[in-house]
């Protein structure tokens, strides 16, 4: 007895399925969907259901396999980051909004919650089919929680000069023959910056009559500079052999929070530095060939914006300080990275087959 050997498809189009009019009497389509939903799953690094597995191309589509189907996708959304969603916070603090079943189902032509009666599948041109291949479609983009790769630093302090020589030390020790230091990256998100800033330490001692002034006795001020960058070069993907688009989202703004030795932070200046970044969130990315021999550089390490406003703290009569103040100059932000599969050599199975 010769034994009939099943050929897998590998896209949506191969041997010749056509999806504007999908087939349900075909196995081809329904092992399509699986195939699909496996690649998903490898990339999200989470378990297949066995429902979805067990899908055979030796039986053409059921309702109990298009139910598990659905089933599939309802647990594989959250897995994977909303690309399409625009309607955040306006201080992002909901980013990154990752696909529900609710959000996929609303999806133009991904209604997969419209159920069949019985006999209806093979009715509309495979209608459920088509819906199937479009929610998948969608999810295309994961995390990307592990990256390695090195952190570079620079600090520079100066306590207590007048303000020129404060900021201008502190800018110079950070770009010292010790500078930048190096450390290893290993998770995202994560953040990067660079700025210099001043707090307003001291204010001149009162001079009983008959004294003498000293040199020193003059407003004194804290200088500091810092500045922090990351250099990508391998991250973890589970599509093995595959390539990827890796999009890296990085929510920009004014330095917050008081420079050391003062309670607030008076005056805060966004300067992009000399990247030019801008404030509010951006997106950049990058095609990876192999995920484990890359390099993406986040920030600029040898930027750091110079303070140029003095601030000025409250002392009682006695020239005790009351309260400090301080002001900054430059930027920070938080940097998140995703793994896009809907590329070249990424998904085979993918939105513009």
């Amino acid at each position: 007895m010769a034994l009939i050997e099943y050929e897998m498809p590998d896209s949506w189009n191969s041997k010749g399925m056509d999806w504007n009019s999908p087939d349900p009497r075909k196995a081809d389509y329904v092992m399509a969907i699986r195939q699909a939903l496996m690649e998903r799953a490898s990339a999200a690094h989470v378990q297949l259901s066995q429902d979805v597995v067990a899908i055979s191309p030796w039986k053409t589509v059921s309702l109990k396999s298009v139910e598990a189907v659905v089933r599939e996708i309802s647990n594989l959304a959250p897995h994977f980051f909303n690309d399409e969603f625009t309607d955040y916070e306006e201080d992002w603090s909901d980013f990154p909004r990752m696909w529900t079943y609710r959000d996929l189902v609303m999806e133009e032509g991904c209604g997969i919650y419209r159920f069949a009666h019985f006999g209806q599948l093979l009715e509309g041109g495979g209608e459920w089919l088509r819906t199937i291949r479009c929610a998948i479609d969608k999810m295309h983009v994961v995390k990307c929680t592990d990256a390695r790769g090195k952190t570079y630093s620079r600090s520079g302090s100066k306590h207590d000069p007048p303000f020129d020589e404060s900021i201008g030390t502190a800018m110079s020790l950070a770009f010292g023959e010790d500078m930048p230091t190096e450390g290893t990256l290993t998770r995202m998100p994560t953040d990067f910056y660079a700025w210099s800033g001043n707090t307003h330490w001291k204010c001149p001692q009162p001079v009983e009559e008959g004294q003498d002034d000293w040199e020193g006795n003059v407003d004194g001020y804290c200088g500091y500079a810092q500045s922090r960058s990351h250099r990508i070069t391998k991250v973890r993907s589970w599509l093995a052999g595959r390539e990827l688009d890796f999009r890296v989202y990085s929510l920009v703004s004014a330095p917050v929070g008081p420079v050391p030795y003062s309670q607030e932070l008076a005056t805060s200046v966004f300067d992009g530095g000399d990247g030019g970044l801008n404030e509010g969130m951006s997106e950049s990315r990058t095609h990876v060939d192999d995920p484990l021999d890359m390099d993406f550089t986040i920030g600029d390490i040898d930027s750091i914006p110079k303070n140029e406003v003095v601030p000025t703290s409250d002392f009682d009569d006695q020239g005790r300080a009351i309260h400090r103040r301080s002001a900054k100059r430059g930027y920070e932000a938080k940097v998140w990275g995703f793994l896009d599969y809907n590329c070249q050599n990424g998904f085979r199975f993918k939105e513009d087959d």
